[in-house]
This record gives structure tokens, C-alpha cells and sequence, in this order.
């Protein structure tokens, strides 16, 4: 298996985009799959160290990064260590990001062999609110041949009450608690 971990490129407002990528080598193209992960996600939470593997077990290169504003950072990715950048993130700025990543995948500069690749199959898979941005992306990016969500949500604005709403208004923002962190992090 071959895999490049914790390589960066720029994202949205050039702030960093750190991403892996998993995959076999072969005399086959591979089909390429991009993975956006979920409202307070990150590349590496959970099990998605083993979907990487599992799907470059199967025949596909596999990448999996950090949205640009998550509030990760390249000294810190599996922390939020950047609450300015998560304050300021937005579903315009996740697809910029994912717009960067496939452009940066059908590059001379992408990391993977090119003997290896298939950059005309680009497939997404998201998670939850990456799901979303995964769906939205797909509809206006025709390099997107397939599309997978994972417990995706199915609206952006659904979650958030008048109350809230109002608050962000008048204060310029609110804080939502992290359960794994326990930190209190700004929208």
C-alpha cells in the first residue's frame, strides 16, 4: 500500500489543506475517491483511517483531507487549535476547498503516479455535513462521476433555531460545545 500522509496544499484564502493519500499500486487506473468529512470532523477521526484503507484494498486511490477553515492545523491536525479559523468557516469555503482538491488531483503536481490514476473517474464520499458539500459540488463540477454520502444531511438550515439566528445577528456569533473536546466553539 502506498500512502502519502499529512501532505499540504492551499486552500480557500490560502490557508492549508492537510490530506492523505491511500492507495495500491497497480497496472490498472485506479478511480479516484475524494472524502469530505463532517461539521466538527477531521481527516483522521474515527474510522476513516480504515475506510481509506479499505477502498485502496478495493481499487481506489483515497483521499481523505482537512477542510482549510476546520479549525485543525498542519502542527495540530487532530486538535482544534484554530477556533478563528472554525468561527469563520462556511459552506462556500468547503467547496472552494473541494474545488482545489480536484483541481489539484487532475494536476501534473498530484502526488500519486500517474500510471496508477484514473483522473477522468473522480468520485466524492461525504460524511454528514461533507455529505452536503459533496452533493452540492457533484451537481456543478461535471469531473464528478459518482457520488456517495454518508448519513449526509439534507439541508443546511434546518438545525438552527430563530433564537440562535438572532443571536448571531446581534452578537456576531454563538458557541456550540464539543463533546470530545469539551471545548465551547464559535460560529
Amino acid at each position: 500500500m502506498k500512502k502519502v500522509e499529512n501532505f499540504v496544499i492551499n486552500g480557500s484564502k490560502k490557508k492549508p489543506i492537510i490530506l492523505d493519500v491511500i492507495y495500491h499500486e497497480s497496472t490498472v487506473l485506479q478511480p479516484i475517491v475524494i472524502f469530505c468529512h463532517g461539521f466538527k470532523g477531521f481527516k483522521d477521526w474515527g474510522p476513516f483511517d480504515l475506510v481509506a484503507e479499505t477502498f485502496a484494498a478495493k481499487g481506489f486511490v483515497f483521499i481523505k483531507f482537512n477542510f482549510s477553515h476546520n479549525g485543525t492545523t498542519i502542527d495540530h491536525p487532530l486538535d482544534f487549535a484554530d477556533l478563528e479559523a472554525f468561527g469563520n468557516n462556511n459552506m462556500s469555503i468547503e467547496m472552494d476547498d473541494l474545488g482545489v482538491i480536484i483541481d489539484w488531483v487532475c494536476s501534473s503536481g498530484f502526488v500519486a503516479d500517474k500510471q496508477e490514476v484514473n483522473a477522468e473517474q473522480i468520485f466524492l464520499l461525504g460524511h454528514s455535513r461533507g455529505g452536503g458539500i459533496s452533493i452540492l459540488k457533484a451537481s456543478e463540477d461535471a469531473r464528478v462521476k459518482k457520488l456517495c454520502t454518508w448519513a449526509s444531511v439534507n439541508e443546511f438550515g434546518k438545525y438552527w433555531k430563530k433564537d440562535e439566528m438572532e443571536k448571531i445577528k446581534s452578537e456576531g456569533v454563538i458557541f456550540v460545545g464539543n463533546a470530545r473536546t469539551k471545548q465551547q466553539m464559535p460560529l
